[in-house]
């Protein structure tokens, strides 16, 4: 068996990313977006994976905590930065929403 490209090992840190986000936010009414460098082929070995989530009401801190630390203490082998767009600028809200990739919504 051959070696994983950096390209295989950066799809399957997404996939992973993504599991863990929808499975702690398990059925609440929220989108989630991948952007960023993700998203805009501009990945360098260095870039991280950013995660948007969108919610229709607010969210406990714990619950965001909770994901940041699930995705921190995973085998992913990228940093994982997770927004909270409720409480993001509109610039970046506005970014997300066009560039974005919808995961859930």
């Amino acid at each position: 068996m051959g070696q994983a490209t950096p390209a295989t090992t950066r799809a399957r840190a997404l996939e992973r990313v993504r599991e863990i986000t929808l499975q702690v936010l398990g059925d609440r009414d929220v989108r989630v977006y991948l952007f960023g460098s993700s998203v805009t082929g501009r990945v360098r070995g260095s870039s991280d994976i950013d995660v948007a989530i969108d919610p229709l009401h607010a969210l406990p801190s714990a619950l965001l905590a909770e994901l940041r630390e699930r995705l921190e203490e995973s085998e992913v082998p990228y940093d994982v930065d997770v927004v909270d767009l409720s409480v993001a600028s509109p610039e970046l809200r506005a970014r997300v929403e066009r560039e974005g990739r919808l995961w859930r919504g």
